[in-house]
Parts: C-alpha cells; sequence; structure tokens
C-alpha cells in the first residue's frame, strides 16, 4: 500500500507540470541513466569475463593435473591437491558467473529501455516521465541489494560450502579448507565494492531537486569493511562501518 499510495502522489504531482518542466526532468534523468551505464556495464560484463575466463583456466588445470604424482617415504603416490583446489576453485566461480546472469545488474541496460518510450505528445512525455523516474528508482534498488546483507550471506554460503568440499570430499586438512573460503570471500567482496552506486546517488540528488526530498527515498550505501584475520585454530572475520 505503501508503494502504491507513493506512486499515486508522484502520478499526481506530474500531472501538474507544465509540459516545459516535464522535458527539464526527462533530460535531467535521461542524462543520468546513460551516464552511468557504461560503467555499469564495465563492472557487469567484467566480472562476468572474469569469472567465466577463471572458471576454464582451472577447470583445465584440474584436468590435466589430475594424475600428478610425487615422492613420499620413496613411493610414487598420488598428489591432487593442486588439482583438486582448482576443480573447487572453477566450480565456485561458475556459480559466480550464474549469478551475474540470473540477477542482472540493471543500470548497465536500463537506458536501453528508453528507447521504446514515446514523448511525441505532453501526455506521452508525462508517461515517459513517470516510467523513467521509476526506472531510476529500480536501477538504485539493484545497486543497494547487490551491496546488501543478501548477497554477502550467499556468497559466504557458497564460499563455505567451497571449504566444506575441499575438507569432506578430498579428506584434506581444515587449514586448507578454510584458506578455500578466505580465497573465495575476498573475491566475492572485491566483486561486492568495486559495483557502482551512482544511480543511488542520482536518485537522492534528483528526488532532493525536483521533488523536495532532502530525505533520501534510498538511503546511499554506507562504506564497510571486511577483514579477515587467521589464528592457530580458527579464523576472525570483522565488518567495520
Amino acid at each position: 500500500m505503501a508503494f502504491v499510495s507513493l506512486g499515486a502522489v508522484y502520478a499526481q504531482k506530474t500531472a501538474a507540470l507544465s509540459d516545459e518542466q516535464v522535458k527539464e526532468r526527462l533530460r535531467f534523468l535521461e542524462n543520468t541513466l546513460h551516464s552511468g551505464q557504461l560503467r555499469a556495464k564495465t563492472w557487469w560484463y567484467g566480472w562476468i569475463s572474469a569469472y567465466s575466463a577463471g572458471a576454464v583456466v582451472q577447470g583445465v588445470l584440474s584436468k590435466s593435473h589430475w594424475n600428478d604424482t610425487k615422492i613420499d617415504n620413496g613411493q610414487t603416490v598420488r598428489d591432487r591437491g593442486f588439482a583438486e583446489d582448482m576443480l573447487v576453485g572453477g566450480a565456485t566461480l561458475a556459480v559466480g558467473v550464474a549469478g551475474l546472469l540470473i540477477d542482472p545488474f540493471l543500470p548497465a541496460y536500463a537506458p536501453n529501455r528508453l528507447r521504446s518510450m514515446q514523448e511525441n505528445t505532453p501526455e506521452e512525455r508525462r508517461t515517459k516521465l513517470l516510467k523513467t523516474e521509476e526506472l531510476l528508482r529500480q536501477c538504485a534498488r539493484r545497486e543497494k541489494e547487490g551491496r546488501g546483507w543478501r548477497t554477502h550471506l550467499l556468497n559466504i554460503g557458497v564460499n563455505a560450502a567451497a571449504g566444506i568440499v575441499t575438507v569432506a570430499a578430498f579428506h584434506r586438512p581444515w587449514s586448507d579448507g578454510l584458506v578455500t573460503f578466505t580465497t573465495g570471500e575476498a573475491v566475492s567482496l572485491l566483486t561486492i565494492f568495486t559495483q557502482p552506486r551512482r544511480a543511488v546517488r542520482d536518485l537522492n540528488d534528483y528526488e532532493a531537486r525536483y521533488l523536495g526530498n532532502h530525505a533520501a527515498y534510498i538511503a546511499e550505501p554506507s562504506d564497510r569493511r571486511w577483514t579477515f584475520g587467521l589464528y592457530p585454530g580458527g579464523i576472525t572475520l570483522r565488518l567495520q562501518f
């Protein structure tokens, strides 16, 4: 109900605008969405490419080193530690690719939706303004979710599963599983904290400038920093605000 009421309020405000005011707001929104698209596409396609390449390379390395051997007490034995690490790492990166594809980064392609919106008449421009405002809100919401707790918990779950597989399936020491988890989590955090968040700031600016909403509709994500620490018998994980 809150979202419906909010949408109705914005629609009423838009209906009271002159055509010149509508055009001005549309220019602001279109410039905003297009200006943020390049960095958004670079982040999204860049990480898809990096994860995909890493998954393929580690898969190939795992296969090529699966039958490695070493000398242990004068006997030749299997040495699959490296191959197992590559297999688990490649699988984890493949899950990362799937996550990026299942939940696309909207700011990377949102401006393309503007092309199908007509603006030949004042009424069409008002309709486009409402849709474009909502599109910016969706972009801001996607950015916020990308840095939110759900994303952190999903990544921790995937990386913890990779560590457990390393220990349980391959009968490796717990320290190897911890290294697997820590390495995967470091990559996950790098992905999260390099994600653009321009749409959140642009939405705040738009609402403050044109809607008189100085209390942000969607609060800008605060800077957070995760730190890891290893000590005999365990690991520390700290989140600093």
